[in-house]
């Protein structure tokens, strides 16, 4: 599973890349040129992040072993074709959180089929690498969580993109809550607690201008991802 997440680490620092305004203003003028740049970065970064575990084989859904670098073309046109079947195209009006939550599902669905799941029997356990599952927790909460809050809301108010201020606030918010909760012992319960009641009147008294949906996700779901390292970190 080491290959499984450190995949994983590079589709996330790919959206970091990708998944911003000027991107897809880009995109739409020259798609070609988009498309292939964005699977040129993630061959790369996935080449890079999986260099040591390029000598063994590879599984394609456990049955079909593949040296490590035809693992990562598969991977990379897997991930090229995602990118090209779950498009947000110029005029969009709705179906923006579908398509997200469709377009991460396959994605991180077909990582997983070709990824070498033997080496799971060597290190006893689905997250064996902390360091990685701690940068994947940390760009899902800060990047993706942002990406994932604006489709919603530009399905339900059709919003304007969020401004920097906003999405600088939101994310630091969500990075508190998620270090809180990988603090040793139980003393993480107490900050946890007063972070989120510090939250709570910030927006009361309109400190964080952010609608309750953005509030309550990046509360709960931070924490939800901060156990899930927490997990990794104290319990395997």
């Amino acid at each position: 599973m080491i290959v499984f997440w450190r995949l994983l680490l590079a589709y996330y620092i790919c959206a970091v890349l990708f998944y911003n305004q000027r991107f897809f203003t880009w995109r739409n003028q020259k798609p070609v040129a988009a498309f292939a740049w964005q699977g040129i970065i993630f061959g790369c970064i996935s080449y890079m992040v999986c260099a040591d575990y390029l000598i063994i084989d590879w599984q394609l859904a456990e049955l079909w072993p593949m040296p490590g670098w035809v693992g990562v073309l598969l991977a990379t046109g897997l991930y090229m074709l995602m990118n090209k079947l779950f498009l947000y195209r110029a005029g969009q009006t709705h179906g923006y959180t579908f398509t997200f939550l469709v377009h991460d599902t396959l994605t991180i669905m077909a990582f997983f089929v070709c990824s070498p799941l033997h080496m799971v029997y060597r290190t006893g356990n689905l997250m064996s690498e902390p360091l990685t599952v701690f940068l994947v927790g940390l760009l899902i909460i800060t990047k993706m969580f942002s990406v994932f809050i604006y489709m919603v809301e530009q399905d339900l108010y059709g919003r304007d993109f969020p401004t920097l201020d906003e999405s600088f606030v939101t994310m630091l918010m969500r990075v508190i809550f998620f270090l809180l909760v990988l603090l040793p012992g139980w003393r993480w319960v107490v900050w946890f607690l007063v972070w989120f009641y510090a939250c709570g009147e910030a927006h009361q008294n309109r400190l964080m201008d952010l609608s309750r949906f953005a509030l309550y996700f990046s509360m709960f779901g931070a924490a939800a991802v901060g156990f899930l390292v927490r997990y990794s970190w104290y319990w395997l």
